[in-house]
């Protein structure tokens, strides 16, 4: 089931986030962002901006617990500022590789094509190719390439796609 994020499931969520981080991002970003006290500095930058409101954040729950998160958004990107951004997409590991990524990317783009966009993009870091070859099998494109600087220190790849009734 997918549902709008409550401030109940905030402190999962960001162990889902953080843990993800850890595993998938190791070697190619930089390391402080992966220690205990990056972990911290996210999970703090994660709660405000979940209570901000500046984005649409749901949870996928399995069995009454959040299993995953899907923010989604307007995009920052001055070159296409009608396109609608997926900002985040995070799986808890034991439920990885089960379809549960391509619901919430559908269920984002049915999302963005009701608020009227016709264009969705996302942002991976270059070398996390599993990323990149999942929303490629989704029909996403690699549009723009771009080095990320302080803190990530890694290289960023924009993907995007038309959104068609």
């Amino acid at each position: 089931m997918i549902r709008l994020l409550q401030e109940s499931d905030i402190e999962i969520i960001c162990k889902i986030v953080n843990d993800n981080w850890k595993s998938v991002y190791n070697g190619y970003v930089n390391e402080k962002l992966l220690d205990k006290q990056g972990c911290v500095d996210r999970k703090n930058r994660l709660k405000a901006d979940f209570l901000s409101g500046r984005l649409l954040n749901y949870i996928y729950e399995y069995r009454d617990q959040p299993i995953a998160l899907l923010s989604i958004g307007d995009t920052a990107d001055k070159d296409i500022p009608m396109a609608f951004e997926v900002w985040r997409i995070y799986i808890l590991k034991a439920y990885q590789n089960q379809g549960i990524g391509s619901r919430l990317l559908n269920f984002a783009e049915q999302e963005a094509f009701s608020l009227g966009h016709h264009e969705m993009v996302i942002w991976a870091f270059k070398e996390n190719v599993h990323a990149i070859s999942f929303y490629e099998k989704h029909g996403y494109r690699q549009d723009k390439e771009q080095y990320l600087s302080q803190p990530y220190f890694a290289y960023g790849v924009r993907l995007s796609k038309k959104l068609f009734d």
